[in-house]
């Protein structure tokens, strides 16, 4: 069915593999701040207590963490039935302290980025990179046209009825494990009712705020306005009554928090239907203009979009790839660690408009990357539709 199932087994233990590698990197390097290379162990202690039983945990600590990197990690992964788990015999640091070389191949195989491990990495922002590296591997195995459908799926349809879902995936749908049932999510219930964004129609925020009424919001949206208070139908049968409070806080409908809807997991949607709303809106608002052609995903998708004006006389070139981070320095850091395109024009990075007050900050990050350049969505059409305008 599509579904992520998380806490199962393979879940956990590939967890623990992750944290492994990055506990013995931590472990061998002796050239590093001592009180970092510490504190990266305990991060790592701590992920691998919560992989295992309450029994097992108690019986983790650093000790039994360093001896099983040196000695084979069977006591460090969770263990389910009778059997041996293939990885217990593997050692991650050898006699001397020095990095063996299974844990390059076990990053590779858990898509750990190696400069993630190197450069000691909190734990929160290791997971998140690899997330994302997984998602996008999975769908770029598929060819340019299916690869492009799904990247629109994941943008138009964040949450649905799993029918209506099957309907618009068909063949692709089951391949990849994007979707989570709704009814498991406890904080977007409002008295057994979800409400989707105006923005970005992924299942907003509720949280109770006393006497029957819940406060109704979108993480990423709600600087833009998509904030509302509801309380229950007094009759008790239908959906609680919205509130509006916000700019953007539009007419929306509920869904009831149970049955067979399902929605992107939060990976899913900070990484793929965040951006790919933006991907999308700038495509159609750049769409029917004449003179221009857009395409998606180009090159392999080194990058989003490629718009081309097309009259020889005028000839232009825009390449884009839209970024929905929540930190700005780590999208500066991520961007300055890329390799310079090497086109004849800039990649222009598109970001949110809601914040585009950040801006400044992100400009100075990247003043020593020329082949960089950084505007809002809004600015980057607009800038498009002045150019035409000015040229045909």
């Amino acid at each position: 069915m599509g579904l992520v199932e998380r806490n199962t087994h393979r879940w956990r233990r590939d967890l623990a593999v992750t944290a492994c590698c990055a506990a013995a990197v931590a472990e061998a390097d002796r050239t590093g701040d001592p009180g970092q290379r510490a504190a990266r162990l305990v991060d790592c202690l701590g992920v691998l207590r919560s992989t295992h039983g309450a029994g097992s945990a108690a019986a983790l600590d650093m000790r039994a963490l360093r001896r099983g990197l040196r000695q084979g990690l069977t006591p460090l992964l969770p263990i389910e039935g009778e059997g041996e788990d293939p990885l217990g015999e593997v050692r991650l640091v050898d006699s001397d302290g020095l990095l063996c070389d299974a844990v390059e191949d076990l990053g590779r195989e858990h898509f750990v980025p190696q400069q993630a491990l190197m450069e000691y990495w909190p734990w929160a922002h290791l997971r998140a990179e690899q997330e994302e590296q997984h998602l996008y591997s999975e769908i770029r195995r598929l060819p340019p046209e299916d690869y492009a459908k799904v990247r629109e799926l994941l943008a138009s349809h964040p949450v649905a009825e799993q029918g209506v879902l099957w309907e618009k995936w068909g063949g692709l749908w089951g391949r990849f494990g994007f979707f989570e049932p709704v009814s498991s999510w406890p904080w977007c219930n409002a008295a057994g009712w979800c409400f989707p964004c105006p923005v970005c129609a992924w299942p907003m925020r509720a949280q109770p705020a006393g006497g029957g009424v819940f406060a109704v919001s979108c993480d990423a949206h709600l600087l833009e306005g998509a904030q509302y208070t509801c309380r229950q139908d007094r009759g008790g049968s239908g959906p609680p009554v919205l509130e509006g409070g916000g700019c953007s806080a539009g007419r929306v409908e509920g869904f009831p928090a149970a049955g067979d809807y399902l929605a992107v997991s939060r990976t899913v949607w900070r990484y793929l239907t965040l951006p790919g709303r933006m991907e999308f809106a700038i495509r159609d608002a750049l769409t029917d203009i004449a003179g221009l052609e857009v395409f998606m995903y180009p090159e392999g998708d080194r990058y989003d979009l490629r718009i081309m004006a097309t009259d020889p006389l005028v000839a232009r070139e825009w390449r884009v790839d839209a970024k929905a981070w929540r930190s700005f320095d780590a999208l500066a850091d991520a961007l300055l660690e890329r390799p310079v395109l090497g086109a004849a024009v800039p990649l222009i990075i598109v970001v949110p408009h809601r914040r585009r007050s950040d801006l400044p900050r992100l400009r100075e990050r990247l003043a020593g990357r020329p082949d960089l350049e950084v505007m809002t969505d809004k600015d980057f059409v607009t800038t498009v539709l002045r150019w035409c305008q000015a040229e045909l």
